[in-house]
């Protein structure tokens, strides 16, 4: 009788399981999956053709102005992995809560095959990447630098840190207006406060800085640090900014040119989210020298 009991039992909880429908994959897990996706496509179509696969028709590249990347990548010719080898992956970033905007960042290696003594060359990526309704993620702007080592991170893939999220009424139009004046008001009190105290009053302690020739500096201290010592002296001019519908995370771009102690100038690229309070938090910060 136990016996008849015991399968009956197991009978229904196989029944009950079959019932429920598999989960959905969060928005971030999703966006993950399709920048390994992306990174594997590499390996198989080498890097121009997995590029032009994953980028969204509208991408943009700097120039330090933002031009099409789609035409620049078609302008040039595909090479396979086996001569450009290319690896990366996603080790951590966001998603909007109205997930059709998120952000990714992870370490890079790159191998020229084609020369003598082949080399990896370290790096630190970032992306933005959008979609439309459920359809598939597909890169608006990448951008990365040349970290003299190889890039540490967290075991795994982690989301973001960020003290505390937006859950405010604000959407998308309004959203766009206060990031645009958030990446503003940095670029004017850089001119006024310096660079280190400028950045300092809108980052966390996880937030990101990446410069080529130099590991990132996370945090607030470590990116005012890195200021003090590099480019006591800068201006910026914000381009353009765009947030998602639910208003809690956004990117900028823009010029920028550095004064001192090292003349510089380019392109910048920011990712912003927003936290309980609904201000705005400069997360990840990138340039492209001209």
């Amino acid at each position: 009788m136990k016996t008849l009991v015991i399968f009956a039992v197991m009978v229904l909880s196989i029944a009950a399981i079959a019932d429920v429908p598999a989960q959905k994959p969060s928005a971030l897990d999703s966006l993950a999956n399709a920048e390994r996706a992306f990174a594997k496509s590499a390996t198989e179509k080498g890097i121009r053709d997995s590029f032009l696969e994953f980028f969204d028709e509208n991408a943009i590249a700097f120039d330090p102005s933002p031009v099409s990347a789609t035409a620049r990548l078609r302008s040039r010719p595909g090479r396979p992995f086996s001569e450009y080898e290319l690896r990366w992956e996603p080790r951590t970033g966001d998603v909007a809560a109205s997930g059709e905007l998120g952000w990714l960042t992870g370490p890079s290696t790159f191998i020229d095959h084609t020369i003598a003594t082949p080399t990896p060359h370290h790096g630190n990526y970032l992306s933005v990447w959008r979609r439309q309704s459920d359809g598939p993620w597909r890169v608006f702007i990448d951008i990365g630098s040349d970290p003299p080592n190889a890039v540490t991170f967290a075991e795994g893939f982690t989301r973001f840190p960020l003290p505390s999220h937006y859950s405010g009424t604000d959407r998308k139009p309004a959203g766009v207006a206060t990031l645009l004046e958030a990446d503003k008001a940095l670029n004017a009190r850089l001119a006024t406060d310096g660079p280190g105290a400028a950045y300092s009053a809108v980052t966390s302690n996880s937030s990101r800085l990446h410069r080529s020739g130099f590991m990132p500096s996370i945090g607030s201290a470590a990116i005012r640090a890195w200021f003090e010592a590099n480019a006591s002296s800068m201006s910026a001019s914000t381009g353009a900014a765009d947030a998602a519908n639910s208003a809690d995370l956004g990117y900028s771009y823009g010029t920028y040119e550095v004064k001192a102690p090292a003349p510089q100038k380019g392109a910048y690229v920011r990712v912003w989210q927003r936290d309980a309070t609904g201000r705005w938090l400069l997360v990840a910060d990138v340039v492209q020298k001209s």
